[in-house]
């Protein structure tokens, strides 16, 4: 059998949400693709924010040596990039595209609208992908958290039209080792996912205001009153990124000594190639998960366990949205209190939310299937 040598650029290395939606991903192309897949990896970082590689002549020298790029996923089109060539999070010359003769495919890319949207990153969008959509060796697809219409209405559908919509690989998230990590308690538990990230944007503040504090208290209450019910419901937070553990710090602050003491425990923060699987199958024997972050949400609807997302970013409330689940999508807008009555509900009573999310994973994944069948089919006209 022939082996497919893929170079891949990607985010590998942002929190462990990344690496639980590369582990669907590649799960789904290797199941999927009729030839077994050598993967070259490459963290976008390493372009932009780190400077330890470029693109250069030796970039175009194995991308050229390759059966196929991939590059994605990530949030590619972050419009206030006005300081990047291409005004994306790939800050290469518009022209250095045009000399890759392999076929690229930008993979289940995002949007991120979150900074505003500069006026010069998106003239140089346009110009980009002007060129590259005019190129037959490129394929664009998009995560289906709402990133397309967002683009839509920014550049307008001549540009989004050319481009599929697809499931992030965090919905097929493969199974654990089977043993249940240490760290979780023997009896129920809700998974509670807290971003500590972008505090500005989530919580309108950089980190000592009123409005943040009412944030860190409407999340300890509603912890309280999980760990209040008499069916003896522990909870265990869930940090993503070293930016969530200060968060979770000050929740654990305004809790009751007793409970945090004796019914809160802290998954490990370990990132990497294995270090994410353990929080994962967290969500995954979870009775509850209430996450603010994409693939907390994401993989747990995957894992079909109930799931509330907590929006705080445009991708969260469009995820939900996108598979019709809205009404279990909560603002942060000063107040708490339907998501956590939600979350005792749902403990309390039971959730029936289970058979609905596993037919969407089963119904995305045969849309994913299409489009890896539609990428080999295309791949032999290049």
């Amino acid at each position: 059998m022939k082996r497919l040598k893929i170079m891949h650029l990607a985010s590998f290395a942002g929190n462990i949400g990344d690496n639980a939606m590369h582990d669907g991903a590649y799960r789904t192309r290797a199941a999927d693709f009729d030839d077994e897949i050598d993967y070259s990896r490459h963290e976008i970082r390493d372009y932009y924010h780190w400077r330890k590689r470029a693109f250069d002549a030796a970039f175009l020298d194995e991308a050229n040596a390759s059966d196929l790029v991939i590059i994605g996923g990530f949030s590619l089109f972050q419009l206030w990039r006005a300081e990047t060539q291409t005004g994306t999070y790939v800050d290469a010359p518009i022209d250095f595209f045009s000399k890759i003769s392999k076929p690229v495919v930008f993979y289940g890319v995002g949007a991120d609208v979150t900074r505003a949207i500069n006026s010069d990153a998106v003239d140089k969008c346009k110009r980009f992908l002007d060129l590259v959509l005019g190129l037959e060796n490129y394929r664009f697809s998009f995560r289906n958290d709402g990133s397309a219409g967002l683009i839509s209405d920014v550049l307008g559908n001549g540009y989004t039209d050319k481009m599929a919509v697809i499931p992030d690989g965090g919905l097929f998230v493969g199974p654990g080792d089977g043993d249940r990590p240490s760290f979780l308690p023997p009896q129920r538990f809700v998974a509670i996912n807290i971003a500590g990230d972008m505090a500005d944007i989530r919580y309108g503040t950089s980190g000592e205001t009123h409005a943040f504090d009412r944030f860190l208290r409407e999340i300890a209450a509603g912890i309280e009153a999980i760990l209040a019910l008499p069916e003896e419901v522990d909870c265990v937070l869930v940090p993503h990124i070293y930016s969530d553990l200060s968060l979770i710090s000050a929740v654990l602050d305004r809790l009751d000594d007793r409970y945090r003491r004796t019914r809160v425990r802290v998954a490990p923060y370990v990132q990497g190639e294995t270090g994410w699987r353990d929080s994962f199958e967290c969500y995954r024997r979870a009775d509850l998960v209430i996450g603010m972050r994409y693939h907390a949400c994401l993989s747990s609807m995957g894992f079909a366990t109930p799931v509330l997302g907590l929006t705080t970013h445009h991708k969260i409330a469009g995820q939900f949205a996108a598979y019709g689940l809205q009404d279990r999508c909560f603002s942060w807008d000063g107040d708490l209190s339907g998501l956590f009555e939600t979350a005792v509900g749902e403990l309390r009573a039971g959730s029936k939310i289970q058979q609905d999310l596993a037919r969407i994973q089963s119904r995305e994944r045969d849309v994913l299937r299409a489009h890896h069948r539609d990428i080999q089919s295309w791949m032999q006209t290049i």
